[in-house]
């Protein structure tokens, strides 16, 4: 299959963002087809059972940056499970850091 990569930026309202990752986590739990759009283009793409998950957040001075990215190979003969014992085996325990931001006000009670 041909390479195909899409590619957008724009600046959106917190809610906003929220709204497109909510709706992504409805059609991923929804079936394996998911329907993906952004600023009228849409493509629709099935996703395997079993899929790569990483998450990274950097804080560099005043700026914040948290990635997401999901992939997975596509498996011709259907069988998309990965055998748990390699994917526990494989993924590292979760690092503690440091969290840096603005301090939050707590309502008075």
């Amino acid at each position: 299959m041909p390479k195909l990569e899409i590619k957008r930026k724009s600046e959106l309202s917190r809610k906003e963002v929220s709204e497109r990752l909510i709706a992504l986590g409805h059609a991923l739990a929804s079936g394996s087809e998911v329907e993906l759009g952004s600023e009228g283009d849409s493509i629709e793409i099935v996703v395997a059972n079993r899929v790569r998950w990483e998450f990274e957040i950097e804080v560099d001075g005043d700026e914040t940056e948290i990635e997401i990215e999901i992939s997975w190979r596509d498996d011709p003969s259907g069988d998309t499970k990965v055998e748990e014992t390699q994917t526990k085996a494989s993924t590292p325990p979760p690092a503690k850091t440091a969290r840096r931001g603005r301090p939050r006000k707590n309502p008075a009670t």
